[in-house]
């Protein structure tokens, strides 16, 4: 078989092969999958709902404790005095609530008082007797001062949301004096608003209501027959809607609403829309790849030794030792371009292997000095000296190092101070500070230098807080009790490298003494600022004074403790 009737051939199978696994993909998983995500959402979203009703039920039980454990409620049950029915029980404080009524019901199950409120024309109105007896009666089952009751009631096939509690005294000590209860009619404004809080369009119909649509009869009997509670359906419409209904029962555990969400099915949209862009680029590529297969065929055998003798070329203009010859075949050309290739990639090892001691000699350099000041050193400029107008620098000192460091082994206290050092070097790296050094167990941090920045007390103080988070870790990670000592200030410095040998950068100024002391003069595990830092931080961070201290060659100085975000 030719070299093209191979090429034709596989290509040929390549392509049948493709097509047919994408077909299946897309038929039985990745539609399947998008059915099977929609299916997951709309539940998700049935029991948003289902947690808002139960949150709407807590609204109204919580309402109702702050009227049922009051003085107030607690002499008026007993006394029936009207001054507490003008100061409690108008139509501001039935609006507040959004009650249609609310009920007072002593011991003996008898009613003291009742009062019924219209939510659409805010005006008190009558409480019906079926209303009130319906109420009564749920709420004489309890009448145990240990226990409340929240849930729904059906009234004249309305379904209504009521809360009892027992009536206490403020401390809610014993003994009850009978019963409140609140009750709001879960009508159409209700679960308007309930669909706003969940941001979803959400309707609700009540078993019993004699003009529920014929059509939920088949889903409230397959949600009745469900043993999940509770109970949840999804049903698809159509191409462009999906249901989702649930079942909300009374107190006495019977079906009593229907809940239905109506859920656009944008995630099967998307799932038809990916698929058919799939099948286009397929076919796009295919067509692509064949054109270019066959292109490659017709120049395979013309033209392998001007391309060999091009890619060689090639190598040598670019000094690239990562490129390679083309090799195709069994032939002289395939063994000349496969020695060619050896031979490149013995040389590209070599360059590797140099490559990465430098690299290692790059980094070693890096972790002595900021890039900046390398990129000028590896320049061989002399004298790097610079003075910068504004920077803020963070003396940090561990305080009961030293007593620590004389109660254990060397090896496991040089653990410690690693571990330690370590987690606020990380810190570091991501505020984008430059720590200058080490001593012992003081750490030395600086913002704004080499590279001037306008935030630099907000770096510092960031960077203080992570590092009173750490140490704290730290504690709790290893049973420690170490503190961090903290001193910072702001201002101006000079900078430089010093030395031939083990050189290293560092600053000096008035503000890296005032740093030190800030933090000499500190109280351990606080972070002390000077004033000139506190003026930059005080809108964004929390402080509190500590007054002037003498300052150790400064004098007195007002100084401040960092206490954290505002």
């Amino acid at each position: 078989m030719t070299l093209r009737k191979k090429t034709l051939l596989a290509i040929g199978l390549t392509l049948a092969g493709l097509f047919g696994v994408v077909h299946w993909t897309s038929s039985t998983i990745l539609l399947n999958g998008f059915t099977a995500l929609e299916q997951k959402e709309a539940r998700r979203n049935v029991k948003r709902v289902l947690d808002a009703f139960s949150n709407y039920q807590q609204e109204l039980q919580a309402l109702n404790f702050q009227w049922g454990v009051w003085d107030e409620t607690y002499r008026f049950i007993e006394d029936g005095n009207l001054d507490y029915i003008e100061r409690n029980l108008g139509e501001v404080n039935l609006a507040s609530l959004r009650a249609n009524a609310i009920l007072f019901i002593n011991q003996e199950g008898e009613l003291v008082f009742g009062q019924g409120f219209d939510l659409v024309r805010q005006q008190l109105v009558p409480i019906p007797a079926e209303v009130s007896q319906k109420i009564s009666a749920t709420s004489s089952q309890v009448l145990n001062p240990q226990k409340s009751l929240a849930g729904i009631v059906t009234i004249n096939n309305r379904p209504m949301t009521i809360a009892t509690g027992p009536i206490l005294n403020s401390q809610g000590n014993l003994p009850t004096r009978g019963t409140v209860a609140i009750a709001r009619f879960l009508d159409r404004p209700e679960i308007e608003r309930l669909a706003k809080l969940t941001h979803l369009d959400v309707r609700a119909y009540g078993l019993l209501d004699p003009t529920i649509p014929e059509e939920f009869q088949p889903t409230i009997a397959r949600l009745s027959q469900m043993s999940e509670d509770p109970p949840i359906l999804i049903e698809t419409l159509n191409s462009d809607w999906m249901a989702g209904y649930s079942l909300l029962r009374d107190i006495d555990g019977n079906p009593a609403v229907l809940l239905e969400l109506n859920l656009p099915r944008d995630i099967f949209h998307q799932g038809q829309v990916s698929l058919r862009y799939l099948i286009a680029s397929l076919v796009i590529v295919a067509l692509f790849f064949g054109v270019c297969t066959l292109l490659l065929l017709e120049k395979m055998v013309l033209a392998r030794l001007s391309y060999l003798s091009r890619d060689v070329k090639e190598i040598d203009d670019r000094r690239d030792l990562a490129l390679r010859v083309s090799v195709s075949g069994k032939d002289e050309l395939s063994s000349l371009a496969q020695t060619i290739n050896a031979m490149l990639g013995t040389l590209e090892s070599s360059a590797k292997a140099l490559e990465i001691e430098r690299a290692k000699a790059e980094q070693l350099l890096l972790n002595i000095l900021p890039e900046v000041i390398a990129d000028r050193l590896k320049s061989h400029e002399e004298n790097i000296a610079d003075s910068f107008a504004e920077v803020t620098v963070l003396f940090a000192d561990i305080v009961g190092f030293t007593q620590l460091s004389s109660q254990i082994e060397a090896s496991e206290l040089v653990h410690l101070l690693n571990n330690i050092f370590s987690r606020f070097d990380r810190a570091l790296e991501r505020y984008q500070l430059e720590k200058i050094k080490t001593i012992g167990d003081c750490y030395m941090v600086v913002a704004g230098m080499p590279v001037p920045c306008e935030n630099s007390a907000v770096a510092i103080a960031e960077m203080a807080l992570e590092m009173q988070e750490e140490i704290a870790r730290f504690n709790a990670e290893f049973h420690q009790s170490l503190k961090m000592r903290m001193g910072i200030h702001t201002g101006p410095v000079v900078a430089g490298v010093i030395g031939i040998k083990k050189f290293i950068y560092d600053l000096w100024g008035d503000t890296v003494n005032t740093a030190s002391r800030m933090e000499s003069h500190g109280i351990p595990g606080q972070i002390q600022v000077s004033g000139a830092t506190y003026n930059c931080l005080k809108a964004q961070y929390h402080f509190e004074e500590r007054g002037a201290i003498e300052i150790k060659g400064k004098g007195a100085m007002q100084v401040y403790l960092l206490k954290g975000r505002l």
